[in-house]
């Protein structure tokens, strides 16, 4: 059993889920030290000392570390007492910001993108979650780093080849259909943010309502800044087609998913798609984009039924018309295919990098 230690810099939502799904199911022995709670950019420049001190403090007893982005571990390497040994590392990039797009105020975080290619370079062994995520890096971040500096696009480019693709695993218990009646229910369980398209979203219900369908609005995830004037026009406009919105706790957000006929989506950021993949295996329908790494997350045969090119509006028109036993004609298929990001699943190839990595050391 080897001591792992994680270095999450943003132990919240989806990645404080990461880390304890994965230390529920490991042979490992899992800690993790988190960096301050104070919005990931504050963090990426506070954490590292956080981070470099906790490894200096271990005096050695860390056999693998891992190092969860957005984080910049060159300087937490950087900072560490000259006496410290520098642990086995394995950076897990959930997301890079190569591939966000730019804020509403336009523009790109070359902060977080110049921590992101140190931490490459810094790092033993990389994997993402998914295959889109890998192709991106490939393709965007050598050529964005060799115009910052030049000749230093290949040593990316060579970090990057031997990437592993590791996705994030999911909560499988308690996930089972209800049996549900009345109105087709919608769900949408993302962060209402910009890069979500949380006003195209409220579009096309606007746009379903006015045509006279039938149906349901389950408007979960947290509200930002960048979403709040679309979350606000849901609430205006659609008052009557919400069954429920807003942040809930583990248990009812679990039964809300359990209840949804369609889980949606209109994002042009999402490097895996947690939210989506727990409302696949609850029993939901997939509505979503044919990009990203959504594809990923739906049986291959079934991508032109469940993935759309156009707008959510023409998606969603003619399934809001079916009865409900049609619509859920793929839900065995669906279901078992998310099934496979079940942690049961997925913590013992966590474990096998990790073997793997203590045995180079020795």
């Amino acid at each position: 059993m080897a001591n792992v230690l994680i270095l999450e810099p943003w132990y919240r939502g989806s990645h404080r889920s990461w880390v304890e799904g994965w230390r529920s199911k490991s042979k490992h022995s899992i800690s993790v030290v988190n960096g301050s709670d104070s919005g990931w950019r504050r963090s990426l420049i506070t954490s590292p000392s956080i981070f470099a001190a906790e490894i200096d403090n271990a005096c050695g007893d860390v056999d693998v570390l891992v190092a969860s982005t957005p984080i910049d571990l060159a300087t937490v390497f950087g900072l560490l007492h000259r006496s410290t040994p520098r642990p086995p590392t394995l950076l897990y990039m959930h997301e890079s910001q190569i591939g966000y797009p730019p804020g509403p105020k336009g523009g790109r975080a070359y902060r977080a993108i110049v921590a992101d290619w140190g931490s490459i370079l810094s790092a033993d062994r990389i994997a993402v979650a998914s295959r889109f995520h890998a192709e991106l890096l490939i393709s965007e971040l050598p050529g964005f780093i060799e115009e910052l500096a030049r000749g230093a696009g290949s040593r990316v480019e060579a970090a990057l080849s031997n990437m592993q693709i590791l996705p994030v695993g999911i909560e499988t218990s308690g996930m089972h259909p209800k049996s549900v009646d009345g109105k087709l229910k919608i769900l949408w369980n993302h962060r209402w943010s910009h890069d979500k398209r949380p006003g195209d979203f409220v579009h096309a219900m606007a746009k379903l309502a006015a045509e006279g369908l039938d149906f349901e609005i389950f408007a979960l995830g947290e509200v930002e800044r960048s979403g709040a004037k679309s979350h606000q026009r849901l609430k205006s406009q659609l008052a009557d087609r919400l069954a429920c919105f807003g942040v809930q706790s583990k248990s009812d957000y679990q039964e809300i998913l359990c209840r949804a006929d369609l889980v949606v989506s209109t994002a042009q950021h999402d490097f895996f798609g947690v939210a989506v993949a727990e409302a696949i295996l609850a029993g939901a329908r997939p509505v979503l984009p044919w990009r990203l790494a959504y594809p990923e997350l739906v049986p291959t045969s079934l991508h032109s039924e469940l993935l759309y090119k156009g707008s959510l509006h023409d998606a969603l028109r003619l399934l809001l018309a079916s009865d409900r036993d049609r619509l859920h004609v793929h839900r065995a298929a669906t279901r078992g295919h998310v099934a496979e990001f079940g942690w049961r699943n997925l913590a013992p190839k966590y474990d096998v990098i990790v073997d793997e990595m203590v045995s180079a050391a020795q």
